[in-house]
């Protein structure tokens, strides 16, 4: 018989070789919205769905959704992993949940605003705040699928990972494009053609 450690505890600063985009070791002084987010019900989260305990995950998720501000940390953690791995976030996600749509689209509007080094969780706990209290667990779980992914997966990533093949580009180009699933991260290699 083996047994299971049901409390999933995950040392997400060891995985990721660093904190995770909601801590406030990343976050610094910025993220006003922190006082509401509990960072272990967060990885629990995460560890129930990485060590695929059915149960654990769906429970885990179901309380985590009811507070605002741990689904915007989520919804953080995943938009960030997206970005930091491709360098945008993709056009799948305009098909996805429309609760999580809101939430990437304020991602998006942060970034810009406040620049890649200051992703500010507070503008995605004002969106979660202003969503339906029944639309946080399927943006919550969108947001768990993006960070459970392979980083090549077409469904989720599919106008990311084929963005770059070669062959697509108009007329003959003076160079090539090679893209490349390398562990968790997309390599597009730029290579210039010898004249």
């Amino acid at each position: 018989m083996t047994f299971v450690d049901h409390r999933h505890e995950r040392d997400i600063a060891r995985e990721l070789g660093g904190p995770a985009p909601y801590d406030p070791t990343w976050l610094g002084g910025q993220a006003r919205a922190l006082g509401g987010v509990d960072s272990v019900a967060v990885a629990r989260l995460y560890g129930a769905a990485r060590d695929g305990c059915d149960d654990c995950r769906e429970d885990a998720l179901e309380q985590l959704s009811r507070v605002p501000g741990e689904v915007a940390a989520l919804a953080l953690w995943a938009c960030t992993r997206v970005m930091d791995t491709f360098n945008d976030l993709p056009m799948e996600l305009k098909h996805g949940d429309p609760a999580f749509r809101q939430l990437a689209r304020a991602y998006s509007d942060s970034t810009f605003r406040h620049g890649f080094d200051v992703r500010e969780l507070t503008d995605l706990y004002e969106v979660c705040l202003r969503l339906d209290p029944q639309a946080l667990q399927p943006a919550a779980e969108q947001a768990l699928q993006l960070l459970l992914a392979d980083a090549g997966d077409p469904v989720l990533f599919g106008s990311l990972t084929s963005a770059c093949t070669p062959g697509d580009e108009d007329g003959d180009p003076d160079y090539t494009l090679t893209r490349e699933i390398v562990g968790s991260e997309a390599v597009i290699t730029v290579t210039p053609h010898a004249h």
